[in-house]
């Protein structure tokens, strides 16, 4: 019979005919040890870049469960009689009746649901890896869960500003009062070609509709959020002229401190809100809504409070179940799922889609 990898001793020269070599000479020897102490790996994984911004512009309440709708009521009070406010002088003495009007309001939630994949094999080689001294910087397990949560904030986001199914959201509610800025001196509406005291004048406009819409409620009924495109927001951080020449302050802050909001006690905030979601979303726009519009850039005052508006997530994204499968040559499924509503818009004369800006 004959024999192979004779050898004499551990690494001696093998029998007659017959040669062991280590890995067939593939390789300059000790190399790929000396690479491996030369190399430092950094162990901070590089994700994408994201913006997400609906806990910003949003109240957001979470708790509830997986309902398939929610509900909220609201009330208006009118009295009847020729003298409403119930005043009677000697020519008047009608009792007028006081009503009430009761109004249930419905609104659709969704079901959000995101599944990830890890095979056995692929479970062994990262065990196997740290039980011989070089682990991995990262597990399979957070790399994956990272992507379901960054996917779990930008579906609220997307419901947040665009809306799901038919849907109103923070940029399209079609019982929102909208208008069209004027024409500035320049003889454009778009705030590029405006003064910062026009640009004041229309914030102020839009500001002094809401109180209007709203029975002149100023604390309850003002605007105190603004929504705009990221290019008007870069145009109102530069410099503001008087009579030509720069001072120290942004246009942002003069119109921030000198708004009619201001000088009611409204903490007034203007806001940028990056594409897709606002810029070509105004009047004239035929696009889907999350997509760059093809109408006027729209600018959004509305009042940041759950009175007015909010965002219901009966269930944040949990992890549902893990279960084996055959598929992908054996591993395991885990499914994640959450429950979000469409925005809940209790007052819409708080809101103002003003366009053209």
């Amino acid at each position: 019979m004959k024999t192979y990898g004779q050898t004499r001793g551990s690494f001696g020269r093998s029998g007659p005919g017959n040669r062991a070599q280590a890995f067939d000479a593939a390789g300059a020897s000790g190399f790929a040890f000396l690479q491996s102490q030369l190399e430092l790996i950094d162990t901070d994984l590089v994700e994408p870049l994201q913006a997400v911004t609906h806990p910003r512009d949003i109240a957001v309440e979470t708790g509830g469960g997986f309902p398939q709708f929610l509900s909220a009521w609201a009330s208006n009070y009118g009295t009847t009689g020729t003298q409403s406010y119930g005043l009677q002088g000697t020519n008047n003495t009608e009792l007028p009746e006081a009503q009430a009007d009761i109004q249930k309001g419905i609104w659709n939630t969704y079901i959000w649901a995101m599944g990830i994949t890890i095979t056995w094999v692929d479970l062994q080689r990262m065990e196997t890896a740290t039980r011989t001294g070089q682990a991995p910087p990262f597990s399979l397990q957070e790399l994956y869960e990272n992507s379901v949560e960054t996917n779990w904030v930008k579906a609220l986001d997307f419901v947040t500003y665009a809306g799901f199914l038919g849907g109103a959201a923070l940029i399209n509610n079609p019982n929102a009062p909208e208008t069209v800025v004027p024409a500035g001196a320049s003889g454009s509406t778009t705030w590029a070609k405006k003064t910062p005291q026009e640009i004041l004048t229309d914030i102020n406009t839009g500001l002094n509709q809401t109180v209007e819409n709203s029975g002149y409620a100023v604390q309850e009924g003002m605007a105190d959020r603004l929504l705009i495109p990221y290019a008007q927001f870069a145009t109102l951080t530069q410099p503001q002229a008087i009579a030509g020449v720069p001072v120290a302050m942004s246009i942002i802050d003069y119109v921030e401190k000198n708004c009619v909001a201001a000088h009611h006690g409204v903490a007034f905030k203007i806001n940028s809100l990056p594409n897709p979601w606002i810029s070509g979303q105004g009047s004239g726009n035929t696009s889907p809504v999350g997509t760059q519009g093809n109408g006027l850039d729209r600018a959004v005052f509305y009042k940041n409070s759950k009175k007015s508006l909010m965002l219901r997530v009966p269930q944040v994204f949990t992890k549902a179940m893990t279960v084996p499968t055959t598929r992908a040559g054996g591993a395991y499924e885990t499914a994640y799922v959450g429950c979000v509503s469409q925005i809940i818009f209790k007052r819409t004369t708080t809101m103002l889609y003003s366009d053209g800006v």
